[in-house]
């Protein structure tokens, strides 16, 4: 990504921070109170009372939850061959998501103190006894959904490029695991982004120059291909030909180069070199959407979060793997 791109960490801090201020406040409040009884001043305190979440920890919290009920849900399910490797891999994501959300919040982590009002435990138990495959398919299709939704009305840039990564990440989960058991494959949300979107982002520099390579990435691809494929990639390059003389046109700052280098085959991953062009780009579109999101409010976020699904649709029909948190880490991190 350009240098001029905000970075964005890939992990929320822990709500235990939170926690920690609030056992600080508490322990000064008892030796207010004890100072006070000395002086001969009775008072009457109700007992504690867990804090009441922010619109961001609900957020945060609703998901976290999700990838807790995903990771046990899977913990229960059995499959051979194919179905089990993609189920270890479910799981393994949700456990992903679940530590860069900071966990499932629990009140008194410690033990609450005498007296106090607690909440009932958040429930992260598997839907119902003897999970199946397609109980997973539904949790995840449902979570992505939700995480998407989520990502959109985050009050935080963080929040909502944590969200629609994990969104990304459980949509992707959730064809695979379909398409392995027979199912018909969920509905998906990706789109490419439109014109109309990318002037409400605003153009820059950086971003004329993450298209332009995109676009010279897919022409090289059209060119080196026959038949649907060529015309698949031939669409996909007259596409971002367009968003680029939009962001031209817009006044975006001209860095583009006559020609950009391309990878070349990954013999350990498989991919040829055609296909790593493909990766490489769509990669770039996926982590600049979502690094972007904090650049417009909820009305528009919404199709910045499709394209990043679609850029990341992309990747995997071109024979990539995503990482648990697309746009967010590198692949294998």
């Amino acid at each position: 990504m350009p240098s001029s791109t905000p970075a964005l960490p890939p992990v929320l801090p822990p709500a235990r921070r939170a926690a920690g201020r609030r056992a600080v406040a508490a322990l000064a409040g008892a030796a207010a109170a004890v100072l006070l009884a000395g002086c001969g001043v009775r008072l009457e305190t109700p007992p504690p009372v867990a804090p009441s979440p922010d619109a961001a920890e609900e957020l945060r919290q609703d998901t976290a939850a999700d990838a807790a009920t995903i990771a046990a849900t899977v913990s229960e399910v059995t499959a051979d061959g194919a179905g089990a490797q993609l189920l270890d891999r479910v799981g393994a994501e949700a456990d992903a998501h679940l530590e860069a959300l900071g966990g499932v919040w629990a009140p008194w982590p410690d033990g609450a103190p005498e007296g106090a009002v607690t909440p009932a435990p958040v429930p992260t138990a598997p839907p119902g006894p003897d999970p199946d495959v397609a109980d997973v398919v539904d949790l995840l299709t449902r979570g992505a959904a939700q995480a998407r939704e989520d990502a959109v009305a985050a009050p935080t840039d963080e929040l909502a490029a944590v969200l629609a990564a994990v969104s990304i990440s459980r949509t992707q989960a959730a064809a695979d695991l379909a398409r392995a058991g027979g199912q018909a494959l969920p509905e998906s949300p990706a789109a490419p982004l439109q014109a109309e979107a990318l002037l409400a982002r605003g153009v820059d520099g950086p971003t004329l120059l993450v298209l332009d390579q995109a676009r010279f990435a897919w022409e090289t691809v059209a060119a080196r291909s026959a038949g649907p494929a060529r015309e698949a990639a031939t669409a996909r390059a007259d596409h971002l030909q367009t968003l680029v003389d939009v962001a031209v046109e817009a006044g975006a700052p001209d860095g583009r180069l006559g020609v950009y280098g391309l990878p070349g085959a990954d013999e350990e991953a498989g991919l040829s070199a055609e296909q790593a062009a493909v990766v490489d780009a769509e990669s770039r579109l996926l982590e600049h959407w979502l690094f972007s999101l904090g650049l417009v409010g909820p009305e528009e976020r919404a199709a910045l979060v499709d394209a990043a699904a679609d850029s990341a649709q992309r990747v995997v029909d071109a024979g990539g793997t995503l990482p648990a948190l697309p746009g967010l880490e590198q692949p294998g991190a």
